[in-house]
């Protein structure tokens, strides 16, 4: 009989000095493999026995996922999770549900990190009202951390700032004190460098709790435990309970206001690169600008806006112009926005359809393409010297504290919704049209951007009461009436009954 086997262990390799992994399961990928690193490290061996129980926890993990119809009381959340990432990310394979991968991966990657750093061996029968409370807070204690992360940060340009001016002082000083110790004197100019201002201390209370921050994260985990009822991997779905969403953004645009963005940004002026050299006085703003009269103009969302380009690239957004001969005889420009590339996916929640360019936008941006631009919303004197499109996030963000002032609630997709209210109120263009332009359903374009106006109450109110509208009932006098022998409907059983009990 041969000897019992020790099972998964750590074992080091005395010629390669490496502590390694060993599992004797011949179902396994190796038999042993290297963890990297060898005794010099302190703890090496606890390390090492660390990394056995974790390879262990995972094989377990991995042997769970291969079971079918789990009672929600034996799956657990970290379960749950690394089998939507392993089928719905890393390797997804199209089915009648789930035609289409992802967007924007890295996003729901980083979702279903906190998740698990949070829910992690959680029985998915555990899940309760209480639970998904804790991990709102749990939520908003990160965003804290985050927060003095970035204060630190601050703190620290804060004091290199400091301590370069207090530099430039003794530097003066000592100056101003040589040339007195040879009885000379000098007259210095003002330093042109200023004390940095103090930072005020940070405050958590800042950064109010906000119950809203944790449904998106919640909606990404009811996503995958319904992902795993769907692969049969679960027996039954687990509701999630999910805090109420933000209040819709009621932030309008006047045209004043857009036109202020539009010319602060075409004129502003600042350091850029070209050739990889820092050069002064350049347009580095411009690119906003743009971006700007595009979003106004179509009403599009913004990654339809900034990806834009004026060549069909297949993977992204892109212009097409061309000029026609118009109703005076003269040619004019023509065109038409394709908001999705050739080889992208049009998600049935983000609809992107194409949509016409009057000729007097068209004019616009074919005087753009004629300068050489080829990504109008790209930076043109990116430090990287490539002109490509980013993301204009930070940018807007720094122009609307600038024109509107730091206490503007103004995000970018305020433009969409400025778009989207204007044309719902011009009486001449119907809603279904308006919902199809802009890549909505109807349903949502009335609920969040139709709103009513007083002068169209008051003709209602109006209509209702003019004696000289009163046509609904000059149709029913012209409608022939058919007479029955009997326009009552017949008593029932019951009612004879209930007549002969009275009587």
């Amino acid at each position: 009989m041969g000897r019992k086997s020790d099972g998964i262990r750590a074992w080091y390799d005395e010629k390669a000095r490496k502590w390694h992994i060993r599992d004797p399961d011949p179902k396994a990928p190796k038999a042993k493999w290297s963890l990297g690193f060898g005794k010099e490290v302190e703890g090496s061996e606890a390390r090492a026995w660390r990394e056995v129980e974790k390879y262990k926890a995972e094989k377990e993990a991995g042997g769970r996922l291969n079971l079918q119809r789990q009672s929600t009381a034996d799956v657990r959340v970290s379960d749950v999770i690394a089998f939507y990432a392993d089928r719905r990310i890393n390797n997804f394979v199209p089915s009648a549900k789930y035609k289409h991968p992802l967007t924007r991966i890295d996003d729901v990657k980083i979702r279903l990190r906190v998740l698990l750093a949070f829910f992690q061996d959680l029985p998915l029968d555990s899940i309760s009202l209480i639970k998904c409370e804790d991990f709102g807070k749990f939520v908003h204690i990160r965003e804290i951390e985050r927060e003095r992360k970035l204060y630190d940060r601050q703190v620290e340009i804060y004091n290199e700032k400091l301590e370069a001016y207090r530099k430039k002082v003794a530097a003066r000083e000592k100056f101003v004190a040589d040339m007195a110790s040879r009885g000379r004197s000098r007259v210095l100019p003002e330093l042109r460098s200023k004390p940095p201002a103090p930072l005020e201390p940070f405050d958590a209370a800042l950064f109010p709790y906000r119950p809203s921050a944790a449904r998106r994260y919640l909606e990404e985990l009811s996503a995958a435990i319904s992902f795993g009822v769907y692969y049969q991997m679960i027996k039954h779905k687990v509701v999630i309970p999910l805090p109420p969403k933000y209040d819709a953004r009621s932030s309008m645009l006047s045209l004043a206001e857009i036109r202020k963005l539009i010319m602060t940004a075409w004129r502003a002026k600042g350091m850029g690169w070209i050739d990889g050299k820092p050069v002064k006085g350049l347009h580095v703003k411009r690119h906003l600008a743009r971006f700007t009269f595009l979003a106004i103009t179509t009403g599009s969302r913004k990654d339809k806006i900034e990806r834009v380009s004026f060549v069909n690239e297949k993977d992204r957004p892109w212009i097409d112009l061309w000029q026609e001969i118009g109703p005076d005889g003269k040619p004019e420009w023509r065109g038409r926005y394709h908001r999705l590339g050739d080889d992208e996916i049009e998600h049935k929640t983000k609809q992107a359809p194409d949509m016409p360019i009057p000729p007097r936008i068209a004019k616009t941006l074919a005087r753009w393409r004629s300068q050489g631009i080829k990504y109008p919303c790209a930076h043109p004197y990116a430090a990287s010297g490539r002109s490509e499109p980013g993301n204009v996030k930070d940018g807007m963000r720094s122009l609307f504290d600038e024109v509107l002032g730091e206490d503007n609630d103004v995000v970018v997709h305020t433009f969409r919704h400025t778009a989207a209210t204007w044309m719902a109120a011009q009486k001449d263009l119907p809603l279904p049209s308006i919902a199809a332009y802009l890549g909505m359903t109807t349903e949502t374009l009335v609920k969040t951007y139709a709103h009513y106006r007083e002068e169209d109450l008051q003709k209602i109110a109006e209509a209702i009461f003019d004696s000289n509208r009163d046509t609904h009932k000059a149709k029913l006098r012209e409608t022939e009436r058919k007479h029955s022998e009997n326009g009552r409907q017949k008593s029932t059983v019951i009612d004879r009954m209930e007549i002969k009990r009275s009587a």
